[in-house]
């Protein structure tokens, strides 16, 4: 099943494009090429942005976690996940919810880009603000 992948460095976070077909092969893919990217250009957080024409099965939605371990993606990571079809949302909103359960990653998921990139903004704002030193 064909899919396409980009990854682009901004300033704060890493943008990634993905578009095509749903497939266990293709998220185990696709997560690879995004914790390489971030180990690479040391920057864990992400917006995300799915277009895909299919939802992922129960089972291969389950099993993210099984990537998510074997990539090294844990709570480290900062994601805002867009998904921009509604017949594949519920799908990838229980993708989240298995991870969210089981501490891998931290992220939200969003139907539109501008509120995925705001919330990604203001999370990284908050935790680059100095905290008061003790006195």
């Amino acid at each position: 099943m064909s899919y396409e992948v980009s990854i682009t460095p901004e300033e704060k976070y890493l943008h990634v494009r993905v578009t095509g077909q749903s497939s266990y092969e293709n998220a185990a893919d696709l997560w690879q090429k995004i914790a390489a990217a971030c180990r690479s250009q040391n920057c864990f957080n992400i917006l995300g942005e799915q277009t895909l024409v299919n939802a992922t099965s129960t089972m291969d939605a389950w099993n993210h976690q099984k990537i998510f371990t074997s990539e090294g993606i844990t709570t480290k990571y900062l994601i805002a996940w867009v998904d921009h079809n509604p017949k594949t949302f519920q799908q990838t909103e229980f993708v989240r919810t298995v991870l969210a359960n089981r501490d891998m990653g931290y992220g939200k998921l969003f139907s539109d880009t501008e509120d995925a990139k705001a919330w990604l903004l203001q999370k990284l704002a908050g935790k680059n603000k100095k905290k008061p030193q003790p006195r």
